[in-house]
């Protein structure tokens, strides 16, 4: 059973939740229900590999590109979203098109998104806009807490990168310039 379920969570990595290499957390990609389930039992067999863990506090592991299977699997078992929030409040003043918004935070011991700090901004919102879009995105996203031992942890020091659309589809593709791609700035 447990390299059954190893195996989907491998599996997922490689489908609809791919991380790839690169260091970022996806917070607006839900983990399957049967992944959910058996959530615990894998972070207590994994977490001493995934994890560096001091006081109340845990962070990733870095991983050299030539295994970025064993990042992409970490990143599902303790920086995905077990419930993903699809209402959340538009920034005012956000001009129609799209933005690439980098950006840190940590999780805390409760499974909520705190800590916000905007990093990069492209496209059509600027900082201020993009740091209200993600922080009304992550208010009822929640994430399974981290418990180890019996003691709750908070997970520090995670990156995470979006695409903010502003409109509707029509009108995206209208206020970008073709030459220019979906970046502007």
């Amino acid at each position: 059973m447990g390299k059954k379920v190893l195996l989907l969570v491998l599996v997922l990595a490689g489908s609809s939740l791919i991380f790839g290499s690169d260091s970022f957390c996806a917070i607006d990609k839900e983990l399957d229900k049967e992944v959910i389930q058996n959530l615990k039992k894998f972070r207590s067999q994994y977490h001493s590999t995934c994890l560096n863990c001091s006081d109340d506090s845990c962070a990733l592991k870095a991983w050299p590109s030539e295994k970025s299977g064993d990042a992409a699997v970490c990143k599902i078992l303790f920086c995905s979203p077990s419930h993903v929030s699809r209402v959340f409040k538009m920034p005012e003043g956000a001009k129609k098109g799209k933005s690439l918004i980098t950006f840190d935070y940590f999780i805390n011991e409760k499974g909520k998104v705190k800590g916000v700090d905007i990093v990069k901004v492209k496209g059509s919102m600027n900082e201020r806009q993009a740091y209200k879009y993600i922080t009304s995105f992550v208010k009822k996203t929640s994430f399974e807490p981290l418990v180890i031992e019996g003691k709750k942890y908070q997970i520090s020091n995670l990156n995470g990168q979006v695409i903010a659309e502003v409109g509707t589809p029509g009108d995206i593709n209208k206020y970008q310039a073709n030459d220019q791609g979906i970046w502007r700035n």
